[in-house]
């Protein structure tokens, strides 16, 4: 934790001296690397395959949490309200499975990956698999009714064809110090980001933000920017299936916990909206809790949805789950989705 957090605070804060003689040649490996790995899929000589439907890939050039999941879950909800039937492939990050797998509500979050489990719980067909295409074809021949399928991650997987591409970039960190791993937090420089087809921003933009948006839309006129606000829907107990309005808990000693991939991002949306937690409490992305891990000096414990896939399992009344809805400013998004359906049939 320590040293994640000195890396962390490299990325996005101040750059150490010290660490960039270290990290710095690791960069240059790491890139050309990659750039030699793009260009064999270019030129054909790794081999790429397109799934029977259209894929959209929803992902980011950068690592740590920007907020894939809630926009998958939320893009994967309309499109089925909307009559479109859809499906959600993911790696399904620390799952022990081996081979590609569809994922039931009742699975264990240990077994499957907690992203996963939270797809499935809101009656999302997913499967997972290291194996994107096979994944996609297993879905496909447990629900041959889909008619387009969703990514949760994968823009840096060439092995498979996409028909739409969606960057979900952070506003709070944005791009840290625009080097590539691990010397920053960049996948992939910054110039990819004129390939996608939209680009969703999870947080309020500053002046200077727009100015790099702005040079990206002149590289690409194609491309549609959205503002993504995460607004707050419902606090609520699994285990006495109450739901709690925020003057009500605040009458409590309240504990703010998240295992997700940057936890200040939660705590800074829950104090927004009015929730006064006496003390936050981190642990690493996808961690597996342990009972030992749950204080016991609190009233309430508020979580995320993604951590409590992983929490469930203790039964504890004091843990209730933050519920979030995304909302979007711009329906061109789902509108050119859509269309890819369309498209297909066509």
């Amino acid at each position: 934790m320590k040293l994640q957090k000195i890396i962390e605070k490299h990325w996005y804060i101040n750059i150490n001296f010290c660490l960039s003689l270290i990290l710095f040649p690791i960069s240059i490996m790491f890139y050309t690397f990659s750039r030699l790995r793009y260009f064999l899929y270019q030129i054909k000589i790794f081999k790429s395959y397109k799934l029977p439907v259209p894929l959209v890939i929803v992902g980011n050039i950068s690592v740590g949490g920007v907020g894939k999941t809630p926009l998958t879950k939320y893009l994967a909800l309309e499109l089925n309200h909307s009559g479109i039937n859809v499906g959600v492939i993911l790696r399904g990050y620390k799952s022990k499975i081996k081979y590609p797998k569809v994922v039931l509500s009742t699975d264990n979050s240990d077994i499957v990956g907690d992203e996963a489990l939270i797809y499935a719980q809101n009656n999302i067909k997913v499967a997972i698999g290291k194996n994107r295409y096979l994944t996609g074809l297993t879905l496909l021949k447990e629900f041959p009714d889909i008619e387009l399928i969703i990514s949760d991650d994968g823009l840096q997987h060439y092995s498979l064809i996409r028909d739409y591409e969606i960057a979900v970039i952070d506003t709070n960190r944005m791009f840290g110090n625009k080097f590539l791993l691990p010397m920053g937090p960049l996948r992939e420089r910054i110039s990819r980001l004129n390939q996608v087809n939209a680009i969703v921003l999870n947080g309020n933009t500053s002046s200077n933000q727009k100015n790099i948006l702005n040079k990206i839309q002149k590289q690409n006129h194609q491309i549609i920017i959205v503002e993504q606000k995460l607004l707050l829907d419902k606090i609520y107990n699994p285990t006495t299936k109450e739901i709690a309005n925020v003057n009500m808990l605040n009458k409590f000693n309240i504990l703010a916990l998240a295992a997700i991939g940057n936890p200040n991002r939660f705590f800074s949306f829950i104090n927004h909206c009015g929730i006064r937690f006496k003390k936050e409490l981190s642990f690493p992305d996808h961690y597996n809790f342990k009972e030992i891990d749950i204080p016991i000096d609190y009233d309430v414990i508020l979580v995320t949805e993604k951590d409590y896939v992983k929490l469930a399992k203790f039964n504890n009344a004091k843990i209730w789950v933050v519920l979030i809805q995304p909302e979007l400013n711009n329906p061109n998004l789902i509108l050119q989705i859509k269309n890819l359906k369309e498209q297909n049939h066509g």
